[in-house]
């Protein structure tokens, strides 16, 4: 599910703003590079000497890399992985000729991708620029093939680009970090994407006459009247009040993290225990609490009785049909399943809240590392001028971000419309999106909206949600009902990022190193018992109980050994 969730973020991304690129997937096969010019041995120029974010090499550099590509990726007439918008144009600007060694069709987890480049990487024969996931960036660091990059990023990130390190407390740039040195450029994504939100039928709320949720009292009270009093009124009990699907916590759509962390629980995190050491979230207390709960739902008919064999499409198939009225989930279900069940039934009215507490403290939200796949961008050891580095991904930011800069060019954008799907981004030899886009775009739509902020839409991102928001509300174009509910004013799925944003609710993994030595053995092993455990309790196939047993097992197995690893870690990261 985690690939499925990335995929469905892309197309959030894909349909509401002007970011891609790529071509006809027979370009993209395994290919021979063509020849190029020869890499330059000359002294550094005058625009070296005094470092310059966007400097150019004369006479121009090449550097080496490699691309892995989507099997639905489909590049213009035209371009292709080796000659495309991108490269011609760094090569103009810049001065640096980009040398594809190989690019390859295959992007998901263990794909034809990821298996070329642990070949790359074994086989001691990496490019200057290679896109690695966390494991192989591990690989790479331990065996002394990755530049030092701390100098560099200093003298020459762009006041932009330093400004997406930076977002997230600078989380991402610290898991490409290791002994203080960094070792790689990490993508970075936003870390308040990943965090959960309640959405609930509000037009039942209303029909019931039942608060909207403040407290995780109101979200039981909500579930047991929208399974026992008709909220449908067809006279059947035939509705759920909590959608729920098989994978239970791995899939951000029908997922109860958010419930759990209603209860304090972190399924998968590493948390501060209060004494200055880190305990892992998926067997404390607290989510023994939040299991039980779920169970006594389950038990009370609240949730399908048949959701341990329905993936997301069997649930989404109940939803769209009107028999389940909330669910956790995540801001881009406003794309997905929702635009379904406002086709299926216009009168339905979704709302999405924040996450809600069970007693006094505050619901916390758990939420990324900023750092997404392919996660990072090495320059191999020893290569020369590793400033180029910083310098593509300067290059990257501003042509696809430069909105304040005027850096901005929509020729590098996907194009609009684009009723081929083409894309252009994975063109590029490095990525550096900005981790603030969804949010900008909602508070430009916002200022615009609210108070006729007419300088927010010369970010052409807001403009463009702008414009379809206003076409659902003014034009009654229920074509854009999916971007109104996502970056509306008001009950959209970002204004609840927004309001966590707003109000400092956000909880990362306090754990951001690389997989310990016992992790790389047993951490597969343990989350699928995990799993197991948990679904078992919610089914009411194991008593509340068999928690306990799980925790011990989970210790003896491995958790212990994680346990000291981590805080062995922890306390040289402090």
């Amino acid at each position: 599910m985690k690939g499925h969730k990335l995929l469905l973020i892309a197309l959030a991304s894909m349909l509401v703003g002007l970011t891609a690129c790529s071509k006809n997937n027979e370009n993209a096969k395994t290919s021979d590079t063509p020849s190029s010019p020869p890499a330059s041995t000359a002294s550094p120029s005058a625009s070296e000497e005094s470092p310059d974010p966007f400097g150019k090499y004369d006479p121009p550099l090449t550097l080496s890399t490699v691309k892995i590509f989507a099997a639905a990726d489909k590049f213009e007439p035209g371009e292709t992985p080796e000659k495309n918008t991108w490269t011609d144009a760094i090569l103009k600007d810049l001065g640096i000729a980009i040398k594809l060694n190989w690019s390859v069709v295959g992007d998901e987890p263990g794909g034809a991708g990821e298996q070329k480049l642990n070949i790359t990487i074994a086989s001691n024969d990496i490019p200057d620029i290679i896109p690695v996931n966390a494991k192989q960036l591990k690989q790479l660091v331990d065996n002394n093939m990755a530049e030092d990059l701390t100098d560099v990023i200093e003298k020459y990130a762009s006041p932009l680009y330093k400004k997406f390190l930076a977002s997230n407390g600078g989380l991402a740039l610290k898991t490409a970090t290791f002994d203080g040195k960094v070792l790689a450029l990490p993508q970075t994504t936003a870390g308040i994407d990943d965090a959960p939100m309640i959405w609930i039928r509000k037009d039942w709320l209303d029909k019931l006459q039942l608060p909207e949720p403040k407290t995780m009292g109101d979200i039981l009270a909500i579930s047991e009247a929208f399974t026992n009093r008709d909220p449908d009124g067809n006279n059947k009990k035939d509705t759920f009040g909590l959608g729920v699907g098989k994978d239970l916590y791995n899939g951000a759509l029908h997922d109860v993290t958010g419930f759990l962390e209603g209860y304090h629980a972190y399924k998968n995190q590493w948390v501060e225990d209060g004494s200055g050491k880190l305990v892992y979230g998926g067997v404390q207390p607290e989510m023994k609490t939040a299991l039980a709960k779920l169970q006594e739902m389950f038990k009370a008919g609240q949730i399908d009785p048949e959701f341990g064999v329905k993936d997301a499409g069997k649930v989404n198939e109940s939803i769209v049909a009107g028999k389940i009225g909330m669910f956790y989930g995540a801001h881009w279900n406003a794309f997905w399943p929702l635009p379904d069940a406002y086709k299926q039934d216009p009168n339905a009215v979704w709302k999405p809240y924040p996450i809600v507490s069970a007693d006094d403290k505050p619901a916390i939200p758990s939420i990324g590392l900023g750092a997404g796949a392919p996660n990072y961008f090495v320059f191999k050891k020893g290569a020369k001028h590793p400033e180029a580095i910083v310098k593509l991904a300067n290059y990257y930011a501003d042509k696809e971000y430069g909105w304040d800069t005027g850096g901005i060019d929509l020729s590098f954008h996907q194009p609009v419309p684009n009723p081929n799907g083409y894309v252009r981004w994975k063109f590029a030899p490095v990525f550096a999106t900005d981790p603030e886009q969804n949010i900008n775009i909602y508070r430009g739509v916002k200022a615009v909206v609210e108070n006729n902020d007419q300088n927010a839409l010369k970010n052409l991102q807001v403009k463009d949600n702008y414009d379809n928001y206003t076409k659902f509300t003014k034009d009654g174009d229920k074509t854009q009902y999916a971007t109104a509910l996502w970056s509306g004013p008001q009950n959209s799925g970002l204004s609840v990022l927004d309001y966590y944003l707003n109000n400092k609710l956000g909880q990362s993994d306090k754990f951001y190193g690389s997989k310990t030595d016992t992790m790389i053995d047993k951490q597969s092993t343990l989350e699928k018992m995990q799993l197991e455990t948990f679904t078992k309790i919610v089914m009411g196939a194991a008593s509340v109980d068999s928690f306990d047993q799980f925790v011990s097992d989970w210790k003896k197995l491995g958790g212990d050994a994680i346990t000291q690893e981590v805080n062995e870690w922890y306390a040289a990261n402090k």
